[in-house]
């Protein structure tokens, strides 16, 4: 390659780099500013301490919740298993009068 060829790749190479550093160098800036660092941590998906503190608690009170209805849960089910284990007394239809009916109008 000739020097002349050299220093048109390199100049081309320059020109194609220079947007590119450009943009990161903005964005490093920008990325310093209070601002900047707020849309970084956005961006990363950090949530507010007090928000995840109410989210913690939230879900504390939805295991307590859900613990409470597994008790109840099992005791409906013992509760309906003891039921049908025990012996029922055979339904006996009540005692029939032996007095003739009297027939209403209607």
């Amino acid at each position: 390659m000739e020097p002349n060829q050299i220093s048109w790749y390199l100049i081309h190479f320059l020109n194609d780099l220079i947007p590119y550093a450009v943009a990161a160098a903005g964005i490093t800036l920008i990325g310093a500013t209070p601002l900047g660092r707020a849309s970084i941590s956005w961006l990363k998906g950090h949530v507010n301490r007090g928000r995840a503190a109410e989210l913690s608690a939230d879900i504390e009170r939805l295991r307590q919740e859900l613990a409470e209805t597994q008790e109840r849960l099992d005791f409906a089910e013992r509760h309906l298993l003891s039921t049908a284990a025990a012996p029922q007394a055979p339904h006996q239809s009540p005692p029939r009068s032996t007095e003739p009916r009297i027939p209403t109008p209607v």
